[in-house]
């Protein structure tokens, strides 16, 4: 680890940790992801592949992730998860409506989401956003239904913009952006509504080496 460093989710009590240069010869993940013989699979709602990463990953990024939630003086303690290798391979033009939008991981603020950068910065960071018509930044278990009801409401009157989502749109605002830098870890609760900033312009490429080429876990 080189630095950490947080940043305030604006209205709301959330922040995101930021970690770069996460692990030591980050090129070596990359090269157990090609030579390791596991398939990726598709995934339904994820717009790529996705496959298990070594297990010794999970107890360092655990390991690491505490002691940074500990010096930022957050309240949580992480003691289990998973990962996955995840390659964004879905064209634009191919998105279904629900990938064209925000999401939320799990609808539980004590659970933590990571996404570990293996890729260059073009191919864009991540993002959390605001609902407009609530307000939501988080979809918790007391306004899961709500949110679902009131996005399906939205959604049946209105087109989504076609491609991934970067940046604010009727729907949602963008309120927090978090560049994408190589071996760069981005933590943040699972129910915060967040998305990938992948460019208009974004072309799949299925070599790890090039292509948006990422880590993603989850961690309880």
């Amino acid at each position: 680890m080189s630095g950490i460093s947080t940043i305030p989710v604006p209205d709301s009590e959330y922040r995101v940790l930021i970690i770069d240069d996460f692990i030591p010869g980050p090129n070596k993940l990359i090269d157990y992801a090609l030579s390791s013989g596991r398939a990726p699979r598709s995934e339904k709602r994820y717009p790529g592949m996705r496959m298990p990463v070594p297990t010794g990953y999970l107890r360092y990024a655990l390991a690491t992730i505490n002691v940074a939630l500990r010096q930022c003086h957050f309240s949580h303690t992480l003691a289990a998860g998973e990962a996955y290798f995840a390659m964004v391979t879905t064209p634009p033009s191919a998105l279904t409506t629900e990938q064209r939008i925000p999401h939320f991981d799990r609808p539980y603020t004590d659970q933590y989401a990571l996404v570990h950068y293996l890729c260059a910065p073009s191919f864009g960071g991540t993002s959390i956003y605001q609902y407009n018509p609530t307000g939501q930044i988080a979809v918790t278990q007391d306004n899961l239904v709500s949110y679902q009801q009131s996005l399906s409401r939205e959604l049946n009157n209105r087109a989504t913009p076609q491609g991934y989502i970067n940046g604010s749109t009727d729907l949602f605002k963008q309120i927090v952006d978090v560049p994408c830098v190589f071996n760069r870890a981005v933590i943040y609760p699972c129910a915060l509504l967040h998305s990938g900033n992948i460019p208009p312009d974004f072309t799949p490429d299925l070599n790890p080496y090039t292509g948006r080429f990422t880590v993603t876990a989850f961690f309880h």
